[in-house]
């Protein structure tokens, strides 16, 4: 018979953007559970709501599948005396089992040979296996940010309130901080009711729906999608938002859509002011014409049935008009004072304890930008770039600093040259996020990431473990996105030196370049796979320094097109030969001595070196990479020839070294393309 199990964990509601990562937890852990005591399922449903996570688990055996144990008893040495019989401790053992001593037999283990046996394990009820992981499975949820509210001083996003743990209709019984498991939840905290008796765990949903509450996301989600097309006015639409629809998803148990009005004159308001206002305080959706230019609308998703008196929408109504009234004020008032006179009081912002103020910030930017690329609009822009950071509307709208400056630029007549990089600076904000759209934008943040990540490395602002409060790791995948997008030709050598001298601390400017360099490595290394590319491929092109982000990828992609073919497959294993080879003689710097040459295979692999390695280098300048490495590749059979009729270790002294030489040149051609010889 198929069973079926129902845990519920009730809280106080918590944040929307955490909701989804815990319940994936939860529902991993649980799958863990079955995985690790070998118990056979037929699904796993995560269900949530801003005040609950809960697992149903179908398709469940009543007991858990029998199994085989190994018991291990006294080393044999121990176990049988001189004649191969068992001994006394043998025998006790046995006795201790309640098995006949007949049953031992020689098992080897990690630690050697001992007497031992093995025995059926009748499985145990799946329901008391689930029933006692519950307290790890709230113990393992980990958060971003928790809280302690009981005598415990246990801590959780947010306070528990029940729980509930179902074996079909049965409670499974279970207590954990206080709190004892039962088959009563609770409806939503206006419409619903206070306590909701569950039946049997297959009608956990429906139970909820009667008390206003949509557990199932999904079925919120095609909710709030429906009714926001039904209540757009004729000829409008929406302004495509889909992190705003997946937060608002997680915020409402019970959701419905109003749509409000605004004045009209406050579309004098710049369109990123108004969306930002109606999206980051309000959870609003903005609505636009087919110019996709803002329109005196919005939606918004209310937790309730509905609004027959129109009561709530008016309430949203004067919220936002006390808010829009707020952003014009900022707006106009901003306009008084010139991005410029804003830049010197910028003093007074700091920027990081050790890295000064975002006056000395916009100083480095400047000079990053005269230094990488020479341009009087770009350097215009980042020395402005901060400014916006002394505005009220930006104190009041964090959201918008960098796109307030770009807007304020913009008023004060400086060419887009200027306020476009401005008003995209922080673009991207993640690896999902679109890169500026021009690449004066692109330098502009890249420099801006750069300053960010390597001046926190030289104040030993490091991120450990989970922990990132500065965001060094977000602002470093930007920095390698912008790279890698807008294929620009600077290496991370390069853009990590010219930054660091810009720095002093009391680390040595040697060691923070390795961090730092290491540490953008290992984003690269994420970023490309990532992309698709096989673990071992961006080992070997990575372990190549000095090239662009750019360049890089398509190296590894050229390397993964053709590391499967025969040829470049014996080859890889020829270098590997080559390298091995090298590692243990100290090779000296030299030039292969033709004279030298003595056997026939070695000249003919000298005279192919000859006329490979310039058309290598033709390819590779080129940056046709899989023709570079086909090249390379053409070479298998003669390097095959040497390996198998020439001995490198010559007792000649010179015919050895010239012989090293000749190997060593063969490394350095490969190594302009990838270490090969990390390929698996």
């Amino acid at each position: 018979m198929d069973h079926k199990f129902l845990f519920e964990l009730g809280v106080e509601e918590i944040p929307a953007d955490l909701i989804s990562p815990a319940l994936e937890q939860l529902r991993s852990g649980f799958e863990g559970v079955l995985v690790e005591n070998n118990i056979s399922w037929g699904s796993i449903e995560a269900y949530s709501s801003p005040r609950r996570l809960a697992i149903l688990i179908e398709g469940l055996p009543e007991q858990q599948a029998p199994r085989e144990e190994q018991v291990v008893g006294p080393p044999a040495s121990r176990g049988l005396d001189s004649e191969g019989q068992p001994s006394q401790a043998a025998k006790g053992f046995a006795r201790s089992q309640g098995i006949d001593v007949t049953r031992l037999e020689p098992i080897q283990t990690e630690r050697g040979l001992y007497l031992g046996f093995n025995r059926q394990v009748e499985g145990q009820p799946v329901r008391e296996i689930l029933g006692n992981s519950l307290a790890d499975r709230v113990r393992s949820l980990s958060w971003p940010r928790s809280m302690y509210w009981g005598e415990s001083r246990f801590r959780f996003i947010r306070p528990l309130r029940w729980y509930v743990a179902l074996w079909d209709q049965a409670v499974v019984p279970f207590e954990f901080e206080g709190l004892r498991s039962g088959n009563l939840t609770r409806g939503h905290r206006f419409l619903g009711g206070q306590v909701i008796p569950i039946a049997a765990a297959d009608q956990y949903r429906e139970g909820l729906r009667e008390g206003f509450v949509l557990v199932d996301a999904r079925e919120r989600e095609q909710r709030i999608v429906k009714e926001l097309e039904s209540q757009l006015p004729d000829g409008l639409s929406l302004l495509e938002d889909a992190a705003l629809l997946r937060t608002v998803i997680q915020l409402n148990e019970y959701p419905s859509v109003l749509c409000g009005r605004f004045d009209e004159a406050f579309l004098e308001i710049p369109k990123e002011v108004l969306v930002t206002v109606m999206r980051y305080h309000q959870k609003y959706f903005s609505v636009v014409n087919e110019a996709q230019e803002i329109q005196p609308y919005f939606l918004t998703v209310v937790n309730t049935s509905g609004d027959p008196e129109g009561r709530i929408r008016e309430g949203h109504e004067r919220v936002l008009k006390a808010r829009l009234e707020d952003a014009a004020f900022f707006w106009k008032s901003d306009q008084k004072e010139s991005l410029r006179e804003r830049t010197e009081k910028l003093d007074q912002v700091l920027f990081q304890e050790g890295l000064g103020s975002y006056k000395d910030k916009a100083q480095r930017l400047l000079t990053l930008c005269s230094q990488l690329h020479p341009d009087s609009d770009l350097e215009t822009a980042a020395w402005l770039c901060k400014a916006d950071l002394t505005t009220e509307m930006v104190r009041e709208l964090s959201e918008l600093q960098g796109v307030m400056g770009g807007l304020y630029a913009q008023r004060e007549g400086y060419p887009e040259e200027v306020w476009q990089p401005i008003l995209e600076q922080y673009r991207p904000a993640s690896l999902e996020d679109d890169p500026p759209s021009t690449q004066r934008g692109a330098l502009l943040s890249l420099v801006d990431k750069l300053d960010t990540v390597v001046g926190c490395f030289s104040v030993d602002i490091v991120p450990k473990g989970s922990g990132d409060p500065y965001g060094v790791r977000r602002q470093a995948l930007g920095l390698i996105k912008i790279l890698f997008d807008f294929q620009l030709e600077y290496s991370l050598e390069l853009l990590v030196e010219t930054a660091l001298k810009l720095f002093s601390s009391e680390k040595s400017a040697e060691q923070t370049r390795k961090e730092v360099l290491f540490f953008l490595v290992q984003r690269v290394r994420y970023v490309f796979q990532n992309k698709g590319l096989p673990y071992d491929v961006v080992n070997a092109v990575l372990a190549v320094e000095g090239d662009t982000v750019y360049r890089t990828f398509e190296r590894a992609k050229a390397l993964a097109g053709i590391r499967g073919e025969a040829d470049f497959e014996a080859l890889a294993g020829a270098f590997k030969r080559i390298k091995n080879i090298l590692a243990k003689e100290a090779v000296e710097p030299g030039k292969v001595s033709v004279v030298d040459l003595r056997e026939p295979e070695e000249i003919e692999l000298y005279h192919t070196v000859e006329q490979v390695e310039p058309r290598v280098v033709d390819f590779v300048s080129r940056g046709d990479f899989v023709a570079a490495l086909r090249e390379m590749a053409s070479m298998r059979a003669t390097v095959d020839l040497f390996f198998d009729r020439v001995l490198v270790m010559a007792e000649e002294e010179h015919l050895r070294k010239n012989r090293l030489w000749l190997l060593d040149r063969i490394s350095t051609l490969f190594l302009s393309m990838a270490d090969i010889s990390e390929i698996v």
